[in-house]
C-alpha cells in the first residue's frame, strides 16, 4: 500500500524540520462491516433454530448475489426517484475495492405494491470498473405508478 506523505509549511513559508507526517489511505470498502449487516432468510421448512444458507436480499437495494465478487465490491450509494413521465430511475453508485480491474453486470426489477414484479427484469448492462475507482448503474422502469419498489442485483461479467 502506498503512504501519503504531507509536508506542513511554516507561517513565513519555510518547512519546519520534523513537522511531516506519515498518513495511510483510509479504506472505503470494510467488508467485514457489510457482511455483518446482512441477514439470514429464515426457511419454513427448516428445523427450529436452524439457520438458512441463503442471504436477505431486501427490497430497495442492491444484493450482490456472486460470491465472486461479494468481498470485492461496495455499494457506496443507492436512489430511487419519480421521473417527471411517472416511471421510477434508480442510481446505484459501486466501487471496484481491488487493486484489479472488474468487469460486471447489473440488472433490476420492479415491483408493485403487492411486491410482486410490475414488469420483466431489465436486461443487463456491462460497468467498467478501474482498479479503486467507482462507477454508476442506472435503470429506468418502463411503468409508470405502478411502480412501487425495485432490487439491484450485481454479478461478475463471465
Amino acid at each position: 500500500m502506498k503512504k501519503v506523505i504531507f509536508a506542513l509549511a511554516g507561517l513565513a513559508g519555510t518547512a519546519l524540520a520534523g513537522c511531516t507526517q506519515v498518513q495511510e489511505p483510509g479504506s472505503v470498502c470494510n467488508m467485514s462491516g457489510i457482511a455483518a449487516q446482512r441477514q439470514l432468510v429464515a426457511l419454513p421448512a427448516a428445523a427450529p433454530g436452524e439457520n438458512s444458507p441463503l442471504m436477505e436480499m431486501p427490497l430497495n437495494s442492491v444484493s450482490i448475489t456472486d460470491f465472486a465478487v461479494i468481498n470485492k465490491l461496495y455499494v457506496r450509494q443507492v436512489t430511487a426517484q419519480r421521473t417527471p413521465t411517472g416511471t421510477v430511475r434508480v442510481n446505484s453508485q459501486i466501487i471496484n475495492c481491488t487493486d484489479y480491474p472488474l468487469l460486471v453486470e447489473a440488472r433490476t426489477q420492479f415491483y408493485d405494491q403487492g411486491q410482486g414484479p410490475s414488469e420483466p427484469v431489465s436486461a443487463w448492462k456491462r460497468l467498467n470498473l478501474a482498479p479503486r475507482t467507482t462507477n454508476t448503474y442506472s435503470e429506468s422502469s418502463m411503468g409508470a405508478k405502478n411502480v412501487q419498489f425495485y432490487m439491484v442485483e450485481l454479478k461478475e461479467t463471465r
